[in-house]
């Protein structure tokens, strides 16, 4: 596909870098300490553990340890967010629940109080728009709390909410992953759709409406194909700029869609492929082989406006942080690389830019670092490099994918990014084997002519030059290099418009 038949609303999306928050840990507002934040009313819960900003997470008593973190705190912190180079910012939960994840909700059309409720979101909403970013919420279509009054009335035998779930004839109902805390929704029947995103006041169009500007839906395999198709049309009529990205923790081709195509429904995907295929190939437990081909397979099955609409993530707050995972800073910065240069758009979990580490939930939740003491400035600084290198290279953002590197001896990962302007384009090797990549690469690419001087934008490889259809790489050992051309001369220029296809 050519790139040229990509959307405004494929390029625009394709070229955000989105920072994840888990707001309870990311930051309070007002200068207060966890100690005062937490004294507020919202916090009287029961079994509820309050505890201080740099207290440890572990051992916590499940989903009922908090450390205040709100909406108010994320606004404040947006310089920080900006000066990294991020776009967009995506929250997990908000709405009203009783636990700090919020995954269980009991009032979707309200800002839970601990977080500032929704005159907060309100705030947090103009300062994002103030700085041309754009806000996803995390929206839970298949499931709500045990305490949710819909499900309260269903228990009591209130006919008009008793279908709304799915129970036995012995009381016991359909629940996410056999928690009896969160009751599945039967989402066959029409007016549990209508309230979640079929009419103008349900969940979905609500917060629209308020000023959200996309969703991300939790669980997509729970919610079902059928169901985000129909709310992609329905949501299409009325907002027809909000994306729509859903959650499945494996390879996602049949859940997309083209827009105005019939297809999965969903604009973009959490993709946790890249994550499995990234980090399964830094940690040696797959060749480069099966690296390249899984960016094909993604590629080809995703399509183009798919695969760059999808969020490229390597951690969340359902996952082992990165350096965890992959046992070295120096192998997270080749994973982030491969993050910022693969089609799609960036997912950076809450202080993975400055080195946090941790294991799985809830090890991986621990409050963000304030204290620049504590952080990785080399990881920072790569991370911020990468994004400008990104957001400096159309081709980066949304071009198209050519895979080359299972066509070399070795362990590379080798492909090239390119739109339909003449030249702009940008190869990527990432060389993970124990001598160096020193070849001539046959480069299958129209636009790159003979002489053409290609500079790597993360200055450690040598500049090479363009001859006759091939470039000589030299990449070091547990390297990587991010060839962009460039115009050598004063008076003669290699990249004419009349070259455009």
């Amino acid at each position: 596909m050519k790139t040229a038949a990509l959307d405004s609303f494929t390029r625009k999306t394709a070229s955000q870098v989105i920072y994840q928050i888990f707001p309870e840990r990311f930051a309070i507002g007002g200068g207060l300490s966890s100690v005062a934040k937490l004294a507020d009313p919202a916090y009287d819960l029961p079994g509820a553990a309050k505890r201080e900003w740099d207290d440890s997470p572990l051992q916590q008593p499940w989903g009922q340890q908090f450390y205040g973190g709100d909406l108010d705190g994320i606004a404040e912190r947006l310089a920080y967010l900006a000066e990294l180079g991020v776009t967009g910012v995506y929250l997990t939960p908000i709405f009203q629940a009783p636990s700090n994840h919020k995954y269980d909700a009991t009032d979707f059309l309200r800002i839970d109080p601990m977080f500032g409720g929704e005159a907060a979101l309100q705030r947090l909403i103009a300062a994002l728009h103030a700085r041309g970013m754009n806000l996803t919420l995390d929206a839970v279509l298949n499931h709500v709390s045990d305490q949710h009054p819909w499900f309260l009335a269903a228990q009591a035998g209130d006919p008009d909410k008793r279908d709304w779930f799915s129970f036995r004839p012995d009381g016991s109902y359909l629940c996410w992953q056999d928690y009896g805390l969160m009751p599945e929704l039967n989402l066959d029947n029409p007016a549990v759709r209508d309230a979640l995103y079929a009419q103008p006041n349900s969940l979905v169009q609500h917060w629209l409406a308020q000023g959200v500007d996309n969703w991300r839906f939790d669980v997509a395999q729970d919610v079902g194909i059928a169901v985000a198709r129909e709310m992609a049309g329905i949501v299409a009529e009325r907002f027809p700029q909000a994306g729509l990205l859903g959650e499945l923790n494996g390879f996602c081709g049949s859940w997309l869609t083209e827009r105005e195509q019939v297809g999965g429904g969903f604009h973009g995907m959490m993709n946790y492929w890249y994550r499995t295929a990234t980090q399964a190939w830094l940690a040696g437990e797959i060749d480069a082989t099966q690296m390249n081909a899984a960016l094909r397979d993604a590629r080809q099955a995703y399509g183009l406006p798919g695969l760059l609409c999808s969020w490229n993530m390597l951690s969340s707050h359902d996952t082992p942080r990165l350096i965890t995972t992959l046992g070295s800073a120096e192998k997270a910065r080749l994973a982030m690389l491969m993050q910022l240069t693969m089609p799609g758009v960036p997912l950076i979990y809450y202080g993975e830019e400055i080195g946090m580490e941790g294991s799985a939930d809830p090890d991986c939740r621990h409050t963000m670092r304030w204290d620049e003491s504590q952080w990785n400035q080399t990881q920072r600084a790569w991370l911020k490099m990468l994004i400008a290198i990104r957001q400096a290279n159309p081709a980066l953002q949304y071009g198209e994918v050519t895979v080359l590197g299972d066509r070399l001896a070795g362990n590379a990962l080798v492909f090239l990014r390119h739109t339909d302007q003449p030249g702009e384009a940008a190869l990527v090797v990432v060389n993970l084997a124990d001598e160096p990549l020193r070849t001539r690469l046959l480069l299958p690419y129209s636009h790159w002519y003979d002489g053409v001087p290609l500079r790597d934008a993360l200055g450690i490889s040598p500049e090479t030059r363009m001859q006759a259809g091939s470039l000589q790489l030299d990449i070091a050992p547990g390297s990587a290099a991010i060839y962009q051309a460039y115009e050598p001369y004063a008076n003669y220029t290699f990249f004419k418009p009349r070259n455009c296809a």
